[in-house]
């Protein structure tokens, strides 16, 4: 279980003093704010209650850069009513929204337990990891039925359940036809292309390229170097997701035969950097789904059937170290060891013979 660590003042690059966060019993609007629970890249979250009806609880999201309110309040007062309309089991629009007594932007989502997706995802299986990404694609495509569809992916808001079940929370979604500014926040422009971090509408390939370098978050814990000729402010700095070292996919990597990892990595590529392979979510899901079952996990390649017998061993083990009392005397050496003696003795007699002329 990933314990809520205690949010701590953010210091933003190029934005001046930090901003105080929210204490513990401070209002946010007509919440009010009850315990810590994690830090992401986006900002802090907080348990919060409603200050008019005790029983109704929420998660705030409280981000770090106040740069951000702009693509959270303007979003939020046009997308908000559109959102609530969605009803889909694993999916918690946004309840409100404002700005904390210290200027910082939040938003209001349902409660639910578990933690951040990036938080926890590095202890789940391979595999597991990247059927996420397909549970994800499930909901886009029931989004897209109702007229929504991907206008940013910010990690941070992508939680996993105790039953690990992957829950979206938030304004990620927007309407086809969404007059809010196209402003990302700053969490979700790693994801984005280049396009869109310029500020164009979200479309099928902005879709894809964020799908999947959420696909490389899943699977390495980080996100490639930036590409060469990216338009990116240089300015920005970008906030790494707590959880995600890429030590913590090392041993599920090493686990993979040399096939397996040349089929993921080439998969990795196409999803993250190229931008043609996929032009929409289902064909990065085919692929995705086509690694997942057309690669044996490497635990059953390694195990031997019972007709095979035990794996072979690839080296002999290291000779026991023998005690010096105990180690074998070559053949020979007690000759040798007696001739070594005589000529000694002749070489003292001459020096004395020597010594002896000479006096």
């Amino acid at each position: 279980m990933i314990e809520p660590t205690a949010p701590h003042v953010p210091a933003a690059a190029g934005e001046g003093a930090a901003r105080a966060l929210p204490a513990i019993g401070e209002r946010l609007g007509v919440w009010r704010v009850a315990a810590e629970l994690f830090e992401c890249a986006s900002g802090f979250w907080y348990r919060v209650e409603h200050g008019k009806a005790s029983a109704q609880a929420g998660m705030a999201l409280v981000y770090r850069h106040d740069a951000d309110a702009q693509a959270v309040l303007m979003r939020f007062a046009e997308d908000s009513e559109a959102l609530a309309r969605f009803q889909y089991p694993v999916y918690g629009a946004p309840l409100d929204s404002g700005l904390s007594p210290s200027g910082l932007p939040y938003l209001i989502v349902p409660a639910m337990d578990g933690a951040p997706l990036l938080r926890v995802a590095m202890a789940l299986p391979l595999k597991r990891r990247m059927q996420l990404l397909l549970d994800l694609i499930a909901l886009l495509d029931a989004a897209h039925a109702q007229g929504l569809v991907l206008h940013e992916l910010d990690p941070g808001t992508l939680w996993l359940s105790p039953a690990q079940q992957l829950h979206w929370l938030g304004q990620g979604l927007a309407p086809r036809d969404s007059q809010a500014p196209a402003a990302l926040v700053r969490a979700a422009e790693p994801l984005a292309n280049a396009r869109q971090r310029a500020g164009g509408r979200p479309d099928a390939n902005s879709e894809t390229h964020a799908l999947g370098r959420l696909l490389g978050l899943l699977v390495n814990g980080r996100l490639p170097r930036r590409e060469a000729g990216d338009a990116r402010d240089d300015t920005v700095e970008e906030e790494a997701e707590p959880g995600t070292t890429p030590v913590a996919s090392l041993q599920s990597w090493l686990s993979l035969t040399a096939a397996q990892r040349e089929s993921l990595d080439q998969l990795l590529d196409r999803a993250m950097m190229d931008g043609r392979s996929f032009t929409d979510r289902q064909l990065l899901a085919q692929a995705v789904r086509d690694w997942i079952e057309a690669e044996p996990s490497a635990a059953a390649k390694a195990a031997p059937s019972p007709a095979q017998g035990p794996a072979p061993v690839p080296f002999p083990p290291p000779p026991l170290e023998a005690r010096a009392d105990d180690r074998p005397v070559p053949p020979g050496t007690p000759l040798l060891e007696r001739l070594a003696g005589f000529a000694f003795v002749l070489a003292l007699a001459a020096v004395a013979a020597w010594l002896l002329l000479r006096a």
